[in-house]
């Protein structure tokens, strides 16, 4: 009797269990998610310079120069040629941009006969690489965007360059004015998509220096050996919509390029919308009276 009572008592507790997991399913099995946290950071995708809409020629924007080395004690004493630029040092995160790619591009010895390449140098303008938010070109208008500032560099590069009587590879315009050189005189640059590059054609080594600091940008060659580049002028003339900016050395010309710059978006839309809101607080108030 106490064996049958034993083995009912059993069977009501199974069934008590079972009824209990029933009712409370999250109880029955703890299930653990693992949650991975990803981080992510800048990519190529963004725009990281001034102009995201600048036209280029395949064949000589996509070839691939090799990055140069640094020599910051080596004898190069002679300067061959100077430049320099303004910036409003107010704007911090423009002049952080700007002292970024200049710390990239500082001391870099260009050898004879070797091209410089101004993204395989200075490398992807992103927030890992310490660049942030400033003015860039888009659509015809200056917006903010990452990297912005960085074409200052290559165009006090290009305009360096020209009065070295270097030979300029690629060079690209701005697809809007902008103020830190003549117009024409500009080399903007964009990652994967536009560079700016020049061949040391000067039959010496040469080692870039470059200074940014009080609202001044300035790039200087120098050279291994004592050299004469020639008499060097540089001309930028308006012809219709186009700038044409030529280099003679000794009287003869040896480089030009043109360029053109779109109009800048207004605001028209905005100001009809802003008048139209006016007008209709000047009635909703007579209305009142």
């Amino acid at each position: 009797m106490k064996r049958k009572v034993c083995i009912i008592l059993s069977a009501v507790i199974v069934i008590s269990a079972l009824a209990s997991c029933a009712a409370n399913p999250g109880k029955q099995e703890t299930t653990t998610t693992e949650t991975t946290t990803t981080t992510t950071t800048e990519t190529t995708t963004v725009t990281t310079t001034e102009d995201e809409n600048t036209t280029f020629p395949e064949t000589k924007t996509r070839k691939i120069y090799k990055g140069l080395s640094k020599d910051a004690d080596g004898d190069y004493p002679y300067k061959v040629a100077t430049y320099t630029t303004h910036y409003n040092s107010g704007d911090t995160t423009r002049t952080t941009n700007l002292k970024n790619a200049v710390k990239k591009v500082n001391n870099i010895v260009v050898p004879d006969g070797q091209v410089f390449s101004f993204n395989q140098n200075v490398g992807k303008r992103t927030v890992t690489a310490g660049y942030k938010t400033a003015k860039i070109v888009r659509d015809a208008e200056f917006v903010d965007g990452l990297g912005g500032g960085v074409c200052q560099v290559s165009s006090t590069i290009f305009e360096t360059v020209l009065r070295a009587n270097a030979e300029i590879v690629v060079r690209h315009p701005h697809t809007l004015k902008v103020g830190y050189v003549p117009l024409g005189g500009d080399a903007t640059v964009q990652w994967n998509t536009q560079d700016f590059q020049w061949k040391n054609t000067t039959g010496t080594d040469l080692r870039i220096k470059m200074k940014c600091e009080g609202g001044s940008l300035t790039c200087s060659l120098y050279a291994k050996r004592n050299i004469d580049v020639g008499d060097v002028k540089i001309n930028i003339s308006k012809s219709g919509d186009s700038y044409v900016l030529t280099r003679t050395v000794n009287g003869k010309q040896n480089y030009r390029t043109v360029s053109k710059y779109k109009a800048q978006k207004t605001t028209t839309k905005k100001a009809k919308t802003t008048k139209k809101a006016d007008k209709k607080k000047k009635t909703t108030k007579k209305k009142k009276r």
